[in-house]
């Protein structure tokens, strides 16, 4: 499978840690160019160094999703250098863990434009190469946006409301999306990972509390990059990891009564 990524050019947020960081590495281990974008050039530049073998493949580009003359400098400098955009993930991520009734807009504001806003201008940005360009696989997609979402953007925990929410908004714009872009040959795919051990614990907004409510470290995150490059190869529409956030995604759906009792008695509360 990690033929089919040879000499694609990909373009990965939030690459400088954590998921985007494993998901970038291995796309450049099978052999595309990928793009590290993220707000920490320091973290980008370390990355490449501690990674010679894939200095070639990697290209580091500092970014802030949250800013369109920023994106717009990405894509412009993909382009130029590149020549075209094959996958786009979106990956960059904030959370915030607090009680609807406490949460400060400010806080809220700020979540939903990194974890939503922050993909759709990259998503704009993208679309206008994407649909243009010549098909990157033979009998396959022009080009693909990877969403990565969460396991709370099928289900809400108690004290996540506004980070569930803004995966909430990302996991439908990625449905409607996905039907708007059929005949143009582009994939849509969403991510949803669960419990993953990255530093986004320890960057989160709270305003009390650990940052982890919970000694468990959860999965790696080379794990959630693995499901990627596996759904970008299988051209997977949705893909759901970790057994708790499987089993959580089907009670939602069959008893979301019993689910909110077991979650109003876990630890996710603060």
């Amino acid at each position: 499978m990690n033929s089919c990524f040879k000499e694609r050019v990909v373009i990965v947020t939030g690459a400088s840690s954590g998921i985007g960081r494993e998901t970038a590495l291995a796309f450049g281990r099978a052999g595309a160019r990928v793009v590290l974008a993220s707000r920490n050039a320091a973290k980008l530049s370390e990355l490449v160094d501690a990674h010679p073998d894939l200095r070639n493949c990697l290209v580091a580009v500092p970014v802030d999703v949250t800013k369109q003359e920023d994106v717009a400098r990405l894509f412009r400098t993909v382009i130029a250098q590149l020549g075209r955009v094959d996958i786009l993930v979106n990956n960059a991520g904030i959370g915030l863990r607090a009680a609807v009734a406490e949460t400060r807009f400010e806080d809220a504001q700020r979540v939903m434009e990194v974890n939503f806003f922050g993909a759709l201008r990259c998503i704009q940005a993208a679309l206008p190469h994407m649909k243009h360009q010549p098909l990157a696989w033979p009998s396959g997609p022009r080009a693909q946006i990877v969403n990565v979402g969460s396991i709370l953007s099928a289900l809400a925990t108690p004290y996540n409301s506004l980070y569930s929410a803004s995966k909430f908004a990302l996991r439908a714009l990625s449905d409607s999306l996905r039907i708007e872009l059929k005949r143009d040959a582009i994939d849509v795919i969403l991510i949803m990972p669960g419990y993953t051990d990255t530093p986004f614990f320890d960057n989160l907004i709270r305003y009390a509390g650990p940052p982890r409510v919970t000694s468990i470290r959860g999965q790696h995150p080379g794990k959630v990059a693995r499901a990627i490059l596996n759904a970008c190869g299988r051209r997977k529409r949705e893909v759901v990891l970790t057994v708790p956030g499987i089993l959580g995604f089907w009670m939602k759906r069959w008893l979301p009564g019993v689910l909110d009792r077991g979650l109003a008695r876990t630890r996710h509360n603060p």
